[in-house]
């Protein structure tokens, strides 16, 4: 027996008060002097006996009453122990439930929760269990408990997820489930045994701490399955191929079902191998202005439903027209620009030519961004057209060529020109490539190889203050600079855009490099059409300020307006993000390695159960050992004594004080 809060025992001091009072009232009042005692006539000595006994029975109930009120206060309780023999020894079982992808195939989340109820039914009066589950991350389901009952309730309300599970990951979470458990510890994880589970290194599936382990394959080796792995669109012939594969199967036919913005567009039938990946081609795709949602499935659905189907987002741009400007037709850098942007599958312009006096000819508030070949081609009217156009949002890229040459400021600008730096000729041996370059920039992200262009001549600036260097030479030049002007953008390239002072345009990195320099200056940087299933959606990764997400079930899961707002991708198909009037697509896949049903082989199972056989030691029991039981409260019987004492006392009470009245009972 012990006290919860042995404090409200001083509560016991109040016994005093009622023995104090009963001290005093045992005086008789009535006192009447007799000159002799001759006069009296004998007494009954029982009634006296009878009025001291009421008195007593009184006092002790009222004392019973204090009792009894502090040590229900004082929260007496139970402690029980007991003696377990052999095998009836307390422990934890932690139940780890497998919630990833595969585990939805055919019956296997059925196989799971007959496991998990066989494992909770089997276990002692005496043991705890915890049930968690284990995809994207571990999620406790019920918290440690001793009743059965609940447990076995709480597995209702799992269920598969989308994900998938990463074995390494999954037994470090448990390590830190169990890291305060001091009972005897077993592990039981619930799983279909995936291979493609298994981390990189076989040693990450040991558990930190000693344990049994023991793991429950819930897959069969004849289970088969066949996926949508994959879609590949290429612009320039309009084809879309789309990638197949069957685990474990048969060889066998099915069929593909194209559709294009929910409409059926056309079939194919196809040949799937035995554990081999199949290509099918659709051709002719006649795609919408604006984004398209193409989606490619299996007309048969087979017992993993969910990977059957594929989707993707295929935009046709609006050509946006952009305005080249050279002063020189016998130089290249306007074709070279002019082929790079016409051909990239991205985004679509439309290029124009013009001289740099025909400027003002134009509207340049129709032109996404324009391209200056040499700014030293420049005019003063020219540049006040084009300072006007950056203030009312217009972007301007420009390149220094041999017009630049004899300037002392850059027009637009404003950054002083130092000397003319020749390293080499083309053929010769001087050149410098490129060292630092600001890969956090929206416009650079994509570039790679970028350091493989040769750079023979350029024009040395001095950057203003307020600028920032994205690129810079291996000497420490500035190569691209940007620069703010009103709400426009302006880069400057200390080189040209040809073949004369480097060798860039002839580079594999060109078209990639002007791609990303066109969509930063036409406002389209970040605009992404597929995302990854678990990833987060942020203003910064769609590019937009603000504006609202729909999932594929078309629920608003977000409104956003700011840079801390995101979104969880949780389900596949289609989101679709608001922002400024217009709608944007983004396509959510599987990922397809959770489609590849293998399971370990009996090997790797067992070295990873073997893993856990540090923990016998933990629960051997010699002989026999006392165990303790949860403590029983009982303060229920304290609340009922006091009940039917306060009764008592309340009738003896009464009874007493009539008598001492002299009231006849």
């Amino acid at each position: 027996v012990t006290l919860l809060a042995p404090i409200f025992l001083f509560g016991l001091l109040a016994i005093g008060l009622p023995i104090w009072l009963h001290r005093v009232s045992s005086d008789n009042p009535n006192r009447q002097f007799f000159s002799s005692s001759m006069f009296l006539e004998p007494g009954e000595p029982q009634r006296v006996l009878a009025k001291q006994l009421q008195y007593l029975l009184l006092l002790a109930l009222r004392i019973g009453v204090l009792v009894l009120l502090a040590l229900a206060f004082a929260g007496l309780v139970l402690q029980r122990t007991g003696v377990a023999t052999e095998g009836e020894s307390s422990a934890f079982h932690l139940i780890v439930l497998d919630t990833s992808l595969s585990m939805s195939h055919g019956r296997r989340w059925d196989r799971a929760l007959v496991e998990a109820r066989a494992i909770i039914n089997g276990l002692g009066t005496t043991d705890f269990v915890q049930l968690v589950s284990a995809g994207r991350t571990t999620q406790t389901i019920a918290e440690s408990s001793s009743d059965k009952g609940s447990i076995i309730r709480a597995l209702g309300v799992v269920e598969p997820g989308l994900f998938r599970i990463d074995y390494g990951e999954l037994m470090d979470s448990v390590d830190g489930l169990l890291r305060e458990v001091e009972l005897p510890t077993v592990l039981h994880i619930i799983t279909d045994a995936q291979e493609i589970s298994l981390p990189a290194r076989f040693a990450d599936l040991a558990p930190r701490i000693p344990l049994e382990l023991q793991i429950y394959n819930v897959a069969t080796l004849d289970d088969q399955n066949w996926s949508v792995d994959g879609m590949l669109y290429l612009p320039e012939a309009g084809e879309l191929t789309v990638r197949v594969g069957g685990f474990n199967t048969e060889p066998v036919e099915k069929q593909l079902i194209l559709r294009l913005n929910s409409q059926q567009i056309a079939r194919q039938q196809i040949v799937i191998e035995p554990n081999e990946l199949v290509r099918a081609t659709f051709r002719n795709l006649d795609l919408a202005v604006g984004s398209n949602r193409v989606s490619v499935g299996f007309e048969v659905r087979d017992e993993l439903e969910i990977d059957d189907q594929r989707f993707l987002v295929l935009d046709r741009p609006v050509p946006l027209p952009v305005l080249l400007v050279g002063n020189n037709p016998q130089r290249h850098d306007m074709l070279f620009l002019e082929s790079a942007l016409e051909t990239l599958d991205q985004r679509s312009f439309r290029v124009e030519r013009t001289r740099p006096l025909s400027i003002r000819d134009r509207d340049l508030n129709l032109y996404a961004f324009v391209v200056i070949t040499d700014v030293g081609s420049l005019g003063p009217d020219e540049t006040d057209l084009l300072a006007d156009y950056m203030e009312t949002g217009g972007s301007v890229l420009m390149a220094l060529d041999e017009g630049a040459t004899g300037l002392e400021r850059v027009p637009l600008g404003g950054q002083m020109l130092q000397a003319f730096s020749q390293l080499g000729e083309i053929t010769g041996p001087g050149y410098a490539v490129v060292g630092a370059m600001d890969r956090s920039h929206p416009g650079l992200q994509s570039i790679d190889e970028l350091r493989s262009a040769k750079f023979f001549r350029y024009v040395n600036v001095t950057p203003q203050p307020s600028d920032q260097v994205l690129i810079r030479l291996d000497n420490g030049s500035p190569l691209l600079v940007e620069s703010g002007w009103g709400s426009g953008r302006l880069l400057l390239f200390t080189s040209s855009l040809d073949r004369e002072w480097n060798d860039l345009p002839v580079q594999p990195v060109f078209v990639p490099f002007i791609a990303g320099l066109g969509s930063y200056l036409s406002g389209n940087i970040g605009l992404i059409s597929e995302a990854r299933l678990g990833s987060s959606l942020t203003s910064g990764t769609l590019g937009i300020q603000d504006g609202q997400i729909f999932d594929p079930q078309g629920d608003r899961v977000l409104g956003i307006g700011g840079k801390g707002d995101e979104v969880l991708v949780d389900q596949v198909g289609f989101y679709e993000v608001v922002s400024g009037g217009a709608t944007q697509l983004i396509a959510i896949n599987l990922d397809p390695a959770e489609s590849n049903l293998t399971i370990m082989d009996s090997a790797t199972l067992g070295g990873w159960r073997d893993l856990g056989s540090g923990a016998e030691e933990q629960r051997v029991i010699s002989g026999t050992e006392k165990i303790d039981a949860q403590p029983v409260g009982l303060w229920p019987w304290i609340v009922t004594m006091l009940l039917i004492i306060v009764l008592i006392e309340s009738w003896a009470g009464n009874y007493y004080l009539n008598v001492r009245r002299g009231v006849s009972v």
